[in-house]
């Protein structure tokens, strides 16, 4: 057995239905949506806009409730905890990459990269220091660290929001368009570096994208149609 296979899913999600609107413009968003994202994966989202991709990552990433259906991190159900306990759940356990970085400006990417782990708690001012050094290190920023994130380029803004994201660990990251503001060169850097750390480190990814180049280098691809996943492919390696 391998040692994805010993482990829980990351995320395990079964017949999520989401409504948004009232009455007559109530819209059937989600539509029994079922996804399994397991240790050292990489999937993609693709489908149309409108067709449910954003109101999935948000449920998934517990910034929003599903009007029915189940959905576990971790091999822990999360929909019935209350928001107190989803906010902690979501800073521990998820990690989120954007289009656009929403960084501090006036912070250092080393403080950009200690936000998350200030509200998380468990570590100490010298343990936060150094953990984010490392992680700046690993998407080869290190030498940037004490740099004020306005005075960064685009593509080094993404990689010090990738850190960010990494912070606490997270066992699953959910990306939306995270290489859509940036050029082909760092568009590459940016996903390679997400898909080495998820294989490595028995993580889980799922990004939302329309990049075709993106998707097509996922180990997992799902197709969206009016709120449902019509298809789901493996690429071979």
């Amino acid at each position: 057995m391998s040692e994805a296979a010993s482990h829980p899913p990351c995320l395990a999600a079964r017949n999520l239905e989401r409504y948004l609107g009232e009455e007559e413009s109530r819209v059937h968003v989600l539509r029994g949506v079922n996804l399994t994202l397991e240790p050292g994966t990489v999937h993609a989202i693709v489908g149309p806009s409108g067709c449910g991709k954003s109101s999935l990552l948000y449920i998934l990433g517990l910034l929003d409730n599903p009007d029915a259906g189940h959905l576990e991190i971790g091999g822990v159900p999360v929909l019935s905890i209350d928001d107190g306990e989803a906010s902690a759940k979501r800073n521990e356990s998820i990690g989120f990459v954007f289009q656009f970085h929403f960084l501090l400006e006036d912070f250092t990417a080393e403080e950009n990269v200690m936000i998350p782990m200030r509200r998380l708690g468990k570590l100490t001012e010298a343990e936060m220091e150094a953990r984010a050094y490392l992680l700046l290190e690993e998407v080869g920023l290190g030498s940037k660290a004490k740099r004020p994130s306005r005075h960064l380029s685009g593509g080094e803004q993404q990689r010090v929001a990738i850190a960010r994201a990494l912070a606490n660990d997270p066992l699953v990251l959910l990306a939306d368009e995270p290489t859509g503001n940036l050029d082909s060169l760092n568009s590459d850097r940016v996903f390679g570096l997400l898909t080495r750390l998820v294989h490595h480190r028995n993580k889980a990814l799922l990004l939302v994208t329309h990049n075709p180049a993106i998707a097509d280098v996922c180990d997992w691809v799902h197709e969206m149609k009016d709120g449902m996943i019509v298809n789901t492919t493996r690429n071979e390696r």
